[in-house]
């Protein structure tokens, strides 16, 4: 077997598992909803002959959950034989849970109601937008928040950019000014995100591990140029302004340790 075919087939295990995951928690009352890579494949039917064509490996699945449901969410999980990170669990005080199956090893990664690691994005009012996953904007934006981006972060968000165009009113395209807004209020993740956005323009098609075709190239592209226009456009807040005239003289994200980094 091909190494890409053994890809496509531990991707096809972690989709239908956290489909399932999804489904059967919603039943019990429990609201999931899967994001990471895991996300980005489940979220439309397009992403996932893109991540093939990268190469992009499977590792985990990671859901969030709302505040509400974490009692819930952990019973179900350890009824289907997930065992509990109670290290993690204390460490973060149940902001985060990580999980592994007991008989085929699954890792699963819990996090309540937020995303919080160089940067803090809320999920609570989004968690309905889409059936299974976050929306794309959050998929992108939990990528778009890393100060030291890995070449699989890297590819994740070309995938996204590759697949959805940057507009309004299709359900499938990037809301860009939903993005625009929360960057205006907020200039360190501006600055992380559109330096992040350059960078993947200029790994796109020039660096072998992201070279996904002139086509989707192209539409990687088009995607940085559309977003850096419409975030660079929107009116900012007070609070960015002052901040913006500190730069980068003062550090402009939250540490992260290395295991709660792992995302």
């Amino acid at each position: 077997m091909t190494v890409a075919a053994q890809q496509a087939g531990n991707w096809a295990d972690l989709s239908a598992e956290a489909v399932r995951i999804v489904s059967e928690a919603g039943e019990a009352g429990v609201t999931l909803r899967v994001t990471g890579s895991a996300g980005i494949r489940l979220h439309c039917t397009a992403p996932g002959g893109v991540m093939d064509l990268l190469g992009r490996p499977a590792k985990d699945i990671d859901f969030v959950v709302p505040e509400k449901h974490r009692k819930g969410m952990r019973r179900y999980l350890e009824s289907r034989g997930y065992i509990t990170d109670r290290d993690l669990l204390i460490a973060m005080e149940g902001t985060r849970y990580s999980f592994e199956h007991a008989e085929h090893g699954t890792q699963v990664d819990v996090f309540v109601e937020r995303l919080n690691f160089c940067h803090t994005i809320e999920i609570r009012s989004r968690l309905h937008q889409h059936p299974i996953t976050l929306p794309v904007e959050e998929l992108m934006l939990a990528k778009l928040q890393i100060i030291e981006m890995t070449m699989t972060d890297i590819m994740d968000v070309a995938v996204i950019l590759a697949t959805h165009r940057v507009g309004d009113g299709d359900p499938e395209a990037i809301d860009g000014q939903h993005i625009a807004r929360l960057l205006a209020g907020d200039w360190g993740f501006h600055h992380t995100a559109t330096r992040n956005l350059a960078k993947i323009a200029a790994m796109v098609g020039t660096s072998a591990a992201v070279d996904i075709g002139q086509e989707y190239n192209a539409q990687v592209d088009d995607g940085v140029r559309q977003l850096l226009a419409v975030i660079n456009a929107a009116p900012k807040s007070l609070a960015w302004r002052m901040r913006d005239k500190i730069g980068e003289r003062k550090q402009w994200w939250q540490d992260v340790d290395e295991k709660e980094a792992t995302y």
